[in-house]
């Protein structure tokens, strides 16, 4: 299902939902979730609402896969399930007023699904997507983190040579070697940005010790957390590997 933006900023649900159950993208996920077994969508719904722990990603994959049988089609399932997930508690209004609201543009406008079709993709999003209180818990989490300034998106340390050249610049007489921080990273707003900062050799091994440092700290506090059994969601800022 494609992720399209706005000129100004995000539509209204409403909106969205209407254009949503017309859209092509949109139904033809609806169709996997339509396909799955009967016995199998009844196990699927049950672990999920068993479940009240943060539910990432590769959470769902395990989950999906347990209920439908690990396979590439139990993953594309799983990512569908969180991407309807992150559209209806991402809404202006309560997920499940979200889900009322797209259940009746589905009822309305989902034309290229039957009556009976259209009742069971409703039910299914519904208890898959909208209810579960892990879904909902590791979108409240994705939202904390994304609303904490800028993220960082790569960088790169390049290093360079700049010659000095004579007056006649004919003659090469010396070269500096020089360190150049690029950093790209998206604003709050989700617009990219790229600013590059000259570093000196000091200043790159305090960089070094830093980021040790900060590594360290990040274990210790982790290593508090699990003691005290508070649960860490796994997102793109917990994780060492990529996460959402």
């Amino acid at each position: 299902m494609a992720t399209r933006s706005f000129l100004f900023g995000n539509p209204p649900f409403r909106f969205l939902a209407g254009h949503l159950a017309q859209d092509a993208d949109f139904l033809n996920d609806a169709r996997h979730i339509l396909d799955i077994d009967q016995d199998a969508y009844l196990r699927l719904s049950t672990q999920l609402a068993k479940s009240d722990a943060f539910l990432s990603r590769s959470d769902l994959v395990s989950i999906v896969g347990e209920a439908l049988g690990a396979s590439e089609d139990s993953k594309r399932i799983a990512s569908i399930i969180y991407r309807f997930g992150s559209i209806l508690h991402d809404a202006d209004m309560d997920a499940t007023e979200a889900m009322d609201e797209l259940g009746r543009a589905i009822e309305e406008k989902a034309e290229s699904l039957d009556p009976q079709e259209r009742r069971t993709l409703t039910d299914r999003l519904r208890k898959l997507a909208a209810e579960p209180i892990g879904i909902a818990k590791q979108y409240k989490a994705r939202q904390l983190v994304d609303a904490i300034g800028a993220e960082l998106d790569d960088f790169r340390i390049i290093c360079d040579i700049r010659p000095i050249f004579d007056k006649q610049r004919e003659r090469i007489e010396g070269a500096i070697p020089l360190t150049v921080l690029r950093l790209e990273y998206s604003k709050p707003d989700g617009e990219s940005a790229v600013v590059e900062v000259r570093v000196t050799e000091k200043q790159i091994a305090r960089f070094g010790e830093k980021m040790a440092d900060a590594g360290l700290k990040l274990r210790m506090i982790k290593d508090l957390l699990v003691h005290h059994e508070l649960p860490i969601p796994k997102t793109k800022s917990t994780n060492a590997e990529d996460e959402s």
